[in-house]
């Protein structure tokens, strides 16, 4: 499955694309989307989707600008770009930039379908290991993308595990839904969303205990619980004593 990144600044248009067809029976699925280019380059440059259809005008950053930013960068996705302008001009240099194609909204499914499969050719192509390497190439190559994003969803938890993290805060961080991002955070850790945060949180509790004289209440809201009391029970929970028998221990 390949995943697609979808950028418009008209909410209708995005709902439309989105809704056109069903991704799943061509190959693709829908990981991310975006309202602005900025938001856009930000979100791609941690999803790092196989294939970005992106509207040509919108604010922060325009289509165009996007695109040049990400062949720069030498990043490997395919790009599609949309506008509500039949400019030609635009479409010349998108093709410039290697832009895979150019529709007009509102975008038939027909036209969609064509580039899809276009695509998904080339990115067949690309993934197909040389005969000669063949034995050396991972059993899980083609999952680069899904592994990567995981692993950015992962450090997003580490990052900011002191803040009031939920699946709804991530599933808007990400642009995506909240089932899909449980899923890749289980298959990469191996643990649920709240397991994994809950884990991260009193193993950050267990060195502040160490090396720091900071009250336990300090030390309870700097990984994310500003109620000392239910960080108790969760942190004896986990480790089966309470923090204040762990520092007396020390």
């Amino acid at each position: 499955m390949y995943h697609v990144f979808l950028a418009d600044d008209e909410p209708w248009a995005l709902m439309a694309l989105k809704n056109l067809i069903v991704w799943s029976d061509y190959g693709f699925a829908v990981s991310g989307e975006a309202s602005d280019g900025r938001q856009a380059l930000e979100r791609i440059e941690r999803i790092k989707p196989d294939l970005i259809i992106s509207d040509i005008r919108m604010p922060g950053m325009d289509g165009l600008s996007l695109l040049k930013t990400i062949r720069e960068n030498a990043w490997k996705t395919e790009i599609l770009l949309v506008s509500g302008y039949t400019d030609f001009e635009y479409a010349r240099k998108a093709l410039l930039y290697g832009c895979l194609g150019y529709l007009v909204k509102p975008v038939e499914k027909k036209e969609l379908l064509d580039y899809l499969n276009k695509a998904k050719s080339i990115l067949d192509a690309k993934n197909t290991p040389d005969p000669e390497n063949a034995s050396s190439e991972s059993a899980d190559e083609g999952y680069q993308s899904e592994k990567a994003l995981a692993q950015n969803m992962v450090r997003f938890i580490q990052e900011h595990f002191a803040e009031g993290l939920s699946l709804q805060m991530l599933a808007e961080e990400f642009s995506m839904s909240e089932s899909y991002i449980s899923n890749l955070i289980k298959k990469k850790t191996g643990k649920g969303f709240g397991e994994h945060l809950m884990e991260f949180r009193i193993q950050k509790a267990q060195e502040f205990l160490r090396t720091t004289n900071d009250s336990i209440e300090t030390i309870a809201a700097r990984v994310g619980y500003p109620d000392y009391f239910y960080f108790t029970k969760v942190y004896k929970k986990a480790t089966g004593i309470s923090p204040a028998a762990y520092r007396k221990q020390l």
